[in-house]
């Protein structure tokens, strides 16, 4: 064989059977030759056989044959292959459906996998997870992602461990879980102190940490915490910079300062060009649209404007669970415009896939529902439940939520103008 030929056999290479022989049957079969042709020269034709059928090793003398009458590199005979998990975690990730393929895939694989293959276990899981949380299978995302932090903590690698740490706080403030949630990103955002994680990165894991210590009512914490977050926001892309906005707007709600949440939400959506993200321009009206129902008094023109907008393009690229939390915005808008009719029939329509929503809005669209009752004259029933949300939010240390639900309480008891029964029927 020439120079060039010699130095391709250069290198280490990794040729076990039986995958090699699969491979030379491969090349052979391609190319239209027998085992009588590919071994004339080198190598008698019961050896080729036991080669392919993976009986015999390769040595470097049959690898150089091979090579020179296939007419090809020996590179092209790495038998490198892809582990169970390996082959599956490829299947899955190169899916269309994603949604229906590689959801059973991946689950099915994980809890066959064991502790081998820790890197691609790991993989497997962040997919899982992610695909789960996209699906609206909340419970599913929490227990993977439980399952991904304790491996990341095994791995140890610190930017895997913050990026884990901050998804499972999100998980776990979207199941209610908010004690537990302050805890996972109180660590997430250490870890990135610690060891000089990104800044996008960084940000994400900042940006959890402020909605959980909102939720948990512990305001002056997420202030502080949002002030670090405004310092830097001239470094932060569009992307970034309205997520960070949004987030600090939920702060100012909490803290009763609609003018001040206004205008953070009116900049985050000025900074969002729809070409750059559609899908989180979409999310941004979608929660500015119910954030303005919430304040005091409702913002019920620009809600309806912020959710035509959105609606349009949820119909291009929404997934279920967007149609069903817009479904939930528009229900919150017809009982402020006072049409009690559509805001129930939005209710029903959407109570069947109520396990698909977050805590939290699980919780407003079942508040919503027992305002209605009260409006309607079920006073006693609606009151009732309600009490029993607030109960729950306060076993789950939702202490925002709790002050919330009594304060809708006590303004529907108390009758406000807008939420009015729905007109009566014109006369025949």
């Amino acid at each position: 064989m020439g120079a060039a030929s010699n130095a391709a056999l250069e290198g280490p290479l990794v040729l076990e059977q039986p995958t090699f022989g699969r491979r030379l049957r491969e090349l052979r079969l391609a190319r239209g030759l027998s085992q009588a042709e590919v071994a004339e020269g080198g190598l008698s034709t019961a050896y080729l056989s036991r080669l392919e059928s993976g009986a015999r090793p390769p040595t470097a003398k049959v690898l150089e044959h091979l090579v020179e009458r296939l007419g090809v590199q020996p590179s092209t005979f790495q038998t490198v292959e892809l582990s169970p998990l390996g082959e599956v975690l490829a299947r899955a990730t190169s899916a269309d459906d994603q949604g229906t393929t590689a959801l059973p895939l991946l689950d099915a694989a994980v809890r066959e996998s064991g502790d081998k293959d820790v890197d691609l276990r790991w993989v497997s899981l962040w997919k899982l997870t992610q695909l789960h949380a996209r699906q609206g299978r909340l419970p599913e995302a929490l227990a993977a992602a439980r399952t991904l932090a304790a491996l990341s903590d095994q791995i140890g690698v610190p930017l895997l461990r913050e990026r884990v740490h901050t998804h499972l706080a999100w998980c776990l403030r979207e199941s209610g879980e908010i004690a537990e949630a302050l805890v996972s990103a109180q660590a997430a955002v250490a870890i990135a102190e610690e060891h000089a994680i990104p800044q996008p990165d960084t940000v994400k894991a900042r940006l959890v940490l402020i909605s959980v210590l909102a939720e948990s009512n512990r305001l002056v914490e997420a202030h502080a915490e949002a002030d670090k977050l405004l310092a830097v926001t001239e470094e932060l892309n569009g992307l970034a910079l309205a997520e960070v906005l949004w987030s600090i707007a939920n702060v100012h709600i909490r803290e009763a300062d609609p003018v001040g949440a206004a205008e953070l939400l009116d900049r985050a959506l000025r900074h969002l060009d729809s070409r750059e993200s559609p899908l989180l321009w979409m999310r941004l009206r979608m929660a500015a649209a119910s954030l303005n129902l919430q304040m005091n008094p409702p913002r019920v023109e620009s809600a309806e404007r912020l959710l035509n907008e959105a609606e349009a393009v949820v119909k291009i690229i929404g997934t279920p669970v967007h149609e069903i939390e817009l479904d939930v915005i528009k229900a919150h808008l017809a009982f402020q415009q006072g049409d009690l009719g559509a805001a129930r029939e939005l209710y029903e329509r959407v109570a069947p896939s109520m396990p698909q929503l977050s805590y939290r809005d699980r919780v407003r669209v079942e508040l919503l529902h027992n305002q209605i009752l009260i409006l309607e004259g079920e006073t006693q029933t609606g009151v009732r439940h309600i009490e029993e949300l607030a109960s729950k939010a306060q076993e789950h240390g939702n202490a925002h939520l709790v002050s919330e639900i009594w304060r809708v309480l006590a303004t529907t008891l108390s009758g406000p103008a807008q939420a009015k029964r729905p007109p009566a029927p014109p006369s025949r």
